[in-house]
């Protein structure tokens, strides 16, 4: 029997617009965040999802 992967992703939401993303990695995500939050000002929440 084949072992079932579970792998960390990371989801991005913008609560002000319609950003959303999956991410592998947490440096990844936490770029994007930034970069979108100094670009816009809106509220963005990262969350590690399995």
């Amino acid at each position: 029997m084949d072992a079932v992967s579970r792998n960390e992703r990371y989801h991005l939401v913008c609560r002000e617009c319609p950003l959303e993303r999956l991410f592998d990695t947490a440096v990844d995500a936490d770029a994007i965040r930034r970069d979108h939050v100094d670009e816009t000002g809106h509220r963005v929440a990262v969350d590690r999802v399995e």
